[in-house]
């Protein structure tokens, strides 16, 4: 009994370890760079004919850009006779670089459509776009594709850096005016900055046991109170705590006159931020319907939102007062700006949700982005609104 228990865990540790060694790579290593450029409009643009290759924990994808610097197949800027388009604008969940590429939203959108009737969904998403590179790439690139709809995949991060003239990796993005009757980029053109060098992948180092860091890793993630508490007895390190990063600011619930002395700077810069928002939505949607198409906004709700775990995790890294914090508010805001626009707002939060199992959900296990399941559901909710409404007339 004790050579097969011995033998059983030596397997599972050298599992555990082969995993952690031909699945290296991990966060991010900057694969962007490869297949990025300097555009004065929009701060980046994917190259034109480029291809990179992404190494991460939890998939290995090749990422190919079309001839319009576009991860998508080749297009035309007119489409075929009879043929229904549709655009999507977004982030990196929306440019797919997570899946291989037949998995993206996109693309299952564009099959699933097409059994319908002749259709086209071209995928302008771009890694770290906000919605105010988004509303420029639609005036001046996105329009020229004559799509019959305009989809834009919101995430929470894109607010903050509406009105931020420098991304996080140091890149430099517009910035938009929004005082006159068009929002106009007050820093054009965008100063050129190098951008910083792609660092080698850090060797993988593994201390102790691979499987008990394996077991640790999913038990902090499902069971994030019960994990403390085993650390309490030295099986783990403690959850680390960090400091609350801007980008979540944006949920934080609205100052009252009361409180408001007391907030930081930066807690007023995201309500500013919320208000730049508003304006750059009401903005894109009126471009979009001065020429012609209907304008769908689809809400990504982050894992805090859609797994209960995530969010307590959250609260205990970052030591969140729930009163203060508003786990919901930006899919609220979005929908408010919706209606105040008269544009939809397709909240995922609730299907995604209704998606998760202990043994499968829609998000990567260690990536913070979908995985196929994820897209697949996002590609079906799109069709579903897009039948019931009738926005593609014929399809």
């Amino acid at each position: 009994m004790l050579m097969s228990t011995a033998l059983g865990l030596a397997v599972v540790e050298g599992l555990a370890r082969y995993e952690r060694y031909h699945r290296a790579g991990g966060k991010e290593q900057r694969e962007r760079l490869d297949y990025t450029e300097h555009d004065p409009l929009l701060g980046w643009r994917k190259t034109p004919g480029a291809r990179v290759t992404y190494h991460r924990r939890d998939f290995t994808t090749e990422v190919r850009i079309n001839s319009h610097g576009l991860h998508d197949r080749e297009r035309t800027y007119s489409a075929a006779p009879g043929t229904r388009r549709v655009l999507v604008l977004g982030d990196s969940f929306v440019e797919a670089y997570q899946v291989d590429f037949e998995d993206s939203l996109t693309q299952r959108l564009e099959r699933s459509l097409g059994r319908r009737c002749p259709a086209e969904v071209i995928n302008a998403g771009s890694a770290g776009y906000g919605t105010d590179q988004e509303y420029l790439y639609y005036t001046d690139q996105g329009v020229r594709y004559g799509a019959q709809v305009v989809v834009l995949f919101a995430y929470y991060n894109d607010v903050l850096y509406n009105v931020r003239e420098q991304q996080a990796a140091g890149i430099r993005k517009p910035l938009l005016s929004l005082e006159g009757e068009r929002p106009e980029v007050s820093n054009f053109p965008v100063p050129r900055r190098e951008p910083p060098v792609r660092g080698a992948p850090r060797p993988v180092v593994i201390e102790g046991s691979a499987a008990l860091t394996w077991v640790g890793e999913r038990l902090e993630r499902s069971r994030p109170h019960l994990y403390n508490q085993l650390a309490g007895l030295g099986l783990f390190a403690p959850t680390r705590r960090l400091h609350v990063s801007e980008q979540l600011l944006v949920y934080k619930k609205k100052p009252t006159a009361a409180s408001r002395p007391a907030w930081r700077v930066s807690s007023e810069e995201a309500e500013l931020a919320w208000q730049a928002t508003d304006k750059i939505f009401a903005a894109l949607a009126a471009e979009v319907a001065a020429n012609g198409a209907r304008f769908l906004v689809a809400y990504i709700p982050s894992r805090m939102e859609v797994r209960d775990s995530d969010w307590a995790l959250t609260v205990l890294r970052y030591g969140l007062n729930e009163e203060r914090w508003d786990r919901w508010r930006v899919a609220r805001e979005l929908t408010h700006i919706g209606r105040r626009h008269g544009f939809p707002v397709l909240d995922l939060t609730k299907v995604l949700r209704a998606a998760t199992r202990p043994w499968r959900w829609p998000y990567h296990e260690h990536d913070g982005h979908w995985n196929a399941l994820g897209h697949e559901i996002a590609a079906r909710e799109v069709e579903t609104f897009l039948q019931r409404e009738g926005w593609l007339d014929g399809c």
